[in-house]
């Protein structure tokens, strides 16, 4: 058993110990989100936005990465007196990136900023909110370029922190996908 452990960690030791700079190189990213689980408000349907994210790196501290994300949301609602709503706003937050091999970076995330929505709900007030935001994915970046691509889940909750009734809030699990660039 002692030598079945030795060669586990002989085989396994290459891929958490790579000198691997892209966990930590700056980075610019385009991602599209759609809610995939959504939260049924109290009118008896559910808010599905899908969502523009630009995002970019703003400074690294080892395999840390604070980032700030613009979040543009749209979404066509079942509701004959508000046919749409419309979200915008930016996020910061803290992002956590480990290379797995040469041409992956798993990450996990988290990040809170100001919104401004205009989805008129009896679960939560429109205009000034907060977004919440957790997140874990994986990025693909081919040896030799600096261009890759994203792959995400995120768990978004949106409120306004008590500042205006009703408040609710309303949580979504979005999938993403993306282009990421090193710069």
């Amino acid at each position: 058993m002692h030598q079945f452990r030795i060669t586990l960690a002989l085989l396994l030791f290459p891929l958490f110990t790579q000198a691997q700079d892209t966990d930590r190189l700056p980075y610019t990213e385009l991602n599209a989100g759609v809610s995939i689980i959504q939260e049924a408000l109290r009118e008896g349907y559910t808010y599905a936005p899908v969502m523009l994210m630009p995002t970019t790196s703003l400074f690294h501290f080892g395999r840390f990465s604070v980032y700030a994300e613009g979040q543009l949301a749209y979404a066509r609602l079942p509701s004959p007196s508000q046919p749409e709503a419309f979200e915008a706003g930016i996020n910061v937050g803290l992002r956590y990136q480990r290379a797995l091999g040469k041409e992956v970076l798993l990450s996990a995330a988290i990040g809170a900023g100001p919104h401004y929505i205009t989805l008129r709900t009896e679960s939560q007030a429109p205009g000034f909110i907060f977004s919440d935001n957790f997140e874990l994915g994986a990025s693909y970046l081919p040896e030799g370029r600096r261009t890759g691509f994203n792959l995400r889940a995120r768990f978004r909750h949106i409120s306004n922190a008590g500042f205006k009734y009703p408040n609710l809030g309303v949580d979504n699990l979005f999938v993403i996908a993306g282009l990421r660039w090193a710069l």
